[in-house]
């Protein structure tokens, strides 16, 4: 006897979560029409206030000032959003090449796919934080920098998803039929493959997500990802590790803001897991 799972709406736990998600998002894109401020300007003779809540917070800097006497606030929300821009930029860039080298690979088959399937398990088998490292270390963190190297690195997973997807479905009846009434590659392409390959891909896609942000964070944390005055969330845990002990908020907010991004995606990709894959839309 089976059971099916339930496929209409979005539990409300899914939905707050894709909300609280959301407002983040937004929130932190429009930092510069909201707080159009300079983050190399300093006040020493405000540096290191706690945040307003706590004995000797001043009510204008809400979660207090960093090393600099600059609101902590604000910079938190610049870091949250240069984060996020890299890790969607580069999550787009690697899902266009691993579309591009998948398709390849998956609906041409012989001698290209053995060269694609080569070249994807050689950079497999390369950690991809050690490359994004070394790149960072050699060509500097600027963001344009950060993107392509996390993009230019990342694209293994998606490639290797589209080419296995595209091998189960270039040999089906529909596709067949295509074919044989004179369809070309590219049309079959468009109007079959890709339609059908979107699902995982959009499951695979919001699940690594967190990879990109975790990489990000990574490379800021060690210095060798956004430099002053820019900020991102691994830049201020960074900056604030010296201060843990004394002015812990430096340190703790935007680590939480990084765990509570990645726990939203991680749980918002496994619903769509749940959801759209359909070896999981019946359960034994």
């Amino acid at each position: 006897m089976t059971n099916k799972r339930k496929r209409a709406g979005i539990p409300p736990f899914i939905l707050f979560l894709m909300i609280g998600f959301s407002l983040i998002l937004v929130f932190s894109m429009l930092a510069p029409v909201l707080f159009p401020i300079d983050l190399g300007s300093t006040n020493l003779l405000n540096r290191l206030r706690p945040p307003s809540f706590m004995e000797g917070g001043n009510p204008e800097n809400l979660l207090g000032t960093d090393s600099l006497g600059r609101d902590f606030a604000i910079r938190l929300v610049y870091a949250t959003r240069n984060s996020l821009t890299i890790a969607f930029y580069a999550m787009a860039l690697s899902i266009f090449i691993g579309l591009v080298i998948g398709v390849l690979s998956g609906f041409y088959r012989g001698w290209v796919d053995y060269v694609v399937s080569f070249i994807t398990e050689v950079r497999m088998s390369l950690p991809f934080n050690i490359i994004a490292i070394v790149c960072a270390a050699v060509f500097g963190g600027s963001k344009l920098t950060l993107i392509l190297i996390m993009g230019l690195t990342g694209w293994s997973g998606f490639a290797r998803l589209i080419r296995g997807q595209i091998i189960q479905l270039r040999e089906v009846p529909f596709i067949e039929c295509s074919r044989s009434l004179g369809a070309s590659d590219i049309r079959i392409l468009v109007e079959h493959i890709f339609i059908n390959i979107s699902s995982p891909l959009i499951v695979v896609a919001s699940m690594s997500l967190n990879s990109f942000i975790l990489t990000e964070s990574s490379l800021s944390f060690l210095g060798l990802g956004i430099q002053p005055p820019d900020v991102s969330l691994g830049k201020l845990v960074s900056e604030g590790r010296d201060y843990l002990l004394s002015h812990w908020w430096l340190t703790i907010y935007p680590s939480i803001i990084i765990v509570v991004i990645i726990l939203q995606m991680a749980l918002i990709g496994d619903w769509l897991r749940d959801r759209l894959d359909p070896k999981l839309q019946n359960t034994a």
